[in-house]
């Protein structure tokens, strides 16, 4: 009994993470070599081929090297406007996308929802601030595709994550990213991160009385919330 009590608790556990968790799409690692990838170039250009690899450095995307026509061409990144590109394996953040948002509804309709449905992930070119004092242009995924009219969320490939509860080898609590590149509006992105969560509160959503009365309610502004906020922010603080 106390056994079954445990493995009880544990899903009820993981059942309250993944609600937290669910707003936003999982950063992709590997992609597909045989699916039709889109690139749009900063011209205006459209590619449409399959990818053959990535040039990363510290993490960044530095070039893509894509096969179109039987022509393998390589264009870096800072040639890059925006990019659909596919997961390999099971599409995760396919059946995420499917499950939790009707793409009838979703507030960013200059997106393909259906190349997000099909487990794309968004890529596009942002100005950021990457180190202490170094500006730049860098390509970043959308986490948040379906409600990021007034904030953008981008993976931070720099991100360490926060400690997780591992049970039978398995995740379950926890192993959240603890920062992310957030744009609002015409602003750059900046990295929010754990840390300094409260110091963008009022950036972030001190423009949305219902939010701000939102927040109010809660204990502290938590990260683990992080998620939910803008999710929130977005559904009720609609110009």
């Amino acid at each position: 009994m106390k056994y079954l009590l445990t493995l009880v608790g544990l899903f009820l556990m993981c059942q309250m993470q993944a609600q937290k968790h669910q707003y936003f799409s999982q950063p992709m690692e590997s992609f597909s070599v045989k699916k039709t990838s889109y690139i749009t170039l900063s011209d205006g250009t459209e590619i449409e081929g399959t990818l053959k690899r990535f040039k990363r450095k510290k993490g960044l995307i530095k070039s893509i090297k894509i096969k179109v026509n039987g022509e393998v061409i390589e264009y870096l990144a800072t040639e890059i406007k925006q990019m659909y590109l596919p997961e390999s394996g099971v599409g995760e953040l396919g059946r995420f996308l499917d499950a939790a948002f009707d793409a009838t509804q979703w507030d960013n309709t200059s997106l393909n929802a259906e190349y997000l449905k099909d487990g794309y992930a968004f890529f596009e070119s942002i100005n950021t601030q990457i180190r202490k004092k170094k500006e730049g242009v860098v390509l970043l995924q959308l986490l948040n595709p379906a409600f990021s009219t007034s904030i953008k969320v981008y993976h931070d490939p720099f991100a360490s994550e926060t400690n997780a509860m591992t049970v039978g080898g398995f995740n379950v609590v926890g192993g959240a990213d603890k920062s992310y590149f957030v744009k609002k509006g015409a602003e750059k992105a900046e990295r929010v991160m754990k840390k300094n969560y409260e110091d963008f509160e009022k950036m972030l959503y001190g423009d949305c009385q219902k939010m701000k009365n939102y927040l109010k309610k809660q204990k502290r502004l938590s990260w683990s919330d992080f998620p939910e906020h803008v999710f929130t922010y977005a559904k009720d603080c609609k110009d």
